[in-house]
């Protein structure tokens, strides 16, 4: 797990940001981080405590999207602290599930056979059409097709044992025109865990945001 500062300036506020599976900062660069120290946590090949001191802040943010819902959870889990917000995106804390995730056979079948093709498949998806692709591709990534692939493999061995995290999400954003976690999934699992906003968004959700303020506002 790699964690990336993308604003550190002595705020007295501060936002974790749990990335998807397989992105990169380019997912989330064009929000404004005005007020807010922006950590970003990405890369889940491994999972494992953070490694910072977060006690200067007067309030910390938790911000997952996609399978870094999943990520959060395991990460917050393994420490003490005490968070003012979280927020859930377009993912569920049991990724691979029929009911609440993401069938295992889909998720498998994406990892066994992820290469160039099936990347831009499936990213035309994340983004909600060709014509989004066109104009937003740029946004997710050009990290390599081998690596995203292992740290998919990672994301599926742990996930498949099923166990929902202690942590659980104050809110969680479902997106209307999701076509990687179904919305009716999302519902399934977020219903009576945590207030449930629902947006007409597609899989990758930041074009509607401008800046971080209006994500830890919803």
């Amino acid at each position: 797990m790699k964690t990336t500062w993308l604003n550190k300036t002595g705020h007295k506020d501060c936002i974790l940001f749990f990335n998807g599976w397989g992105m990169d900062a380019s997912a989330i660069n064009h929000l404004d981080t005005k007020g807010f120290d922006v950590c970003m946590l990405n890369d889940y090949k491994t999972i494992h405590p953070l490694e910072m001191d977060l006690s200067s802040y007067s309030e910390v943010y938790v911000v997952a999207w996609s399978l870094g819902v999943w990520a959060a959870g395991l990460v917050i889990d393994s420490i003490n602290i005490k968070t003012t917000k979280s927020i859930a995106i377009n993912g569920t804390q049991l990724p691979v599930d029929l009911s609440c995730g993401i069938p295992p056979s889909v998720f498998k079948n994406t990892h066994a056979n992820w290469n160039t093709a099936n990347r831009n498949r499936f990213n035309r998806r994340v983004l909600g059409g060709k014509a989004a692709f066109e104009l937003h591709q740029h946004k997710l990534t050009s990290r390599e097709i081998e690596e995203q692939q292992v740290e998919l493999g990672v994301i599926l061995d742990l996930a498949t044992e099923n166990t929902v995290p202690k942590f659980c999400f104050d809110t969680a954003i479902i997106g209307q025109e999701d076509l990687i976690f179904s919305p009716s999934n999302q519902w399934q699992f977020w219903k009576r865990k945590a207030t449930v906003i629902d947006l007409v968004l597609p899989h990758y959700p930041f074009n509607y945001f401008k800046n971080w303020q209006q994500i830890i506002s919803v």
